[in-house]
């Protein structure tokens, strides 16, 4: 069995001049086969360590968007996360996901580009349902012989109910699914990021992922990095899949 550790970046909601919303919304999917599960979580919780000699990689959430801009646990100066710090934390983190034999699928909505009026609803089907069909194209590529079942953080701004709703659709062929989905399953595991490794890998990939979006230079040479495992079959040249394509 294939395992899809899934975080998001930026949120579904609307986006409009002004507000909260953000003008893309990044869903990243880090595929490990069952087998290297245990391997794949000590890699990152050994980038927690080298980071963070002082703190149990167990205690703290890694987290991008607060590492990067001194959110949460690290919104005072007690662990000295200054510029150089934080392109330490990126640097092993991404070198660990890199590392840990695990395959990133990226999908894009860019909000600002959908017709007819988004709401959060429509945002969320598009991006789950996109990334399921990505999933089981990844599972189809790899002989079509294991299941693939997708771990969600259980905090993901779409809502548990909401991601249910929406695998239902695309697993079913519902809407704008051309065929039933025949390897993923429409069972959905939540976790608490906090306690999940890899789905913390995968929210620091889909955070690397909208910065490359946004043209943020400074997150280049991750995004590079990244590349070399990003699944490229139905997505572009750098594995992502956005839409609409532009």
């Amino acid at each position: 069995m294939h395992l899809m550790f899934v975080d998001d970046s930026g949120n579904t909601r609307p986006h409009r001049t002004g507000s909260r919303g953000t003008s893309v919304h990044v869903l990243c999917g880090m595929i490990v086969h069952e087998r290297l599960l245990h391997g794949a979580r000590a890699a990152i919780g050994s980038a927690k360590r080298d980071a963070f000699p002082e703190l149990d990689p167990g205690s703290w959430e890694l987290h991008a968007y607060d590492v990067w801009n001194n959110r949460g646990k690290f919104a005072g100066d007690d662990h000295g996360l200054n510029l150089e710090k934080k392109r330490k934390v990126f640097s092993k983190a991404v070198e660990a996901i890199t590392t840990s034999g695990a395959a990133l699928v990226g999908v894009v909505v860019w909000k600002n580009r959908l017709r007819g009026g988004p709401d959060g609803s429509r945002i969320r089907t598009l991006s789950w349902g996109l990334l399921a069909e990505r999933f089981e194209a990844y599972l189809d590529s790899k002989g079509g012989e294991n299941l693939g079942l997708i771990v969600s953080d259980a905090s993901n701004d779409a809502g548990e109910e909401g991601i249910r709703e929406a695998l239902r659709a695309a697993v079913a062929g519902i809407g704008r699914h051309k065929r039933p989905l025949r390897l993923v399953m429409e069972d959905v595991i939540f976790k608490d990021s906090h306690r999940e490794h890899l789905v913390q890998g995968a929210d620091v990939s889909a955070y690397i992922l909208q910065k490359r979006c946004y043209g943020d230079a400074s997150f280049s040479r991750w995004f590079g990095n990244l590349e070399a495992c990003m699944w490229r079959r139905d997505g572009d040249t750098r594995g992502l899949k956005e839409h609409p394509v532009h």
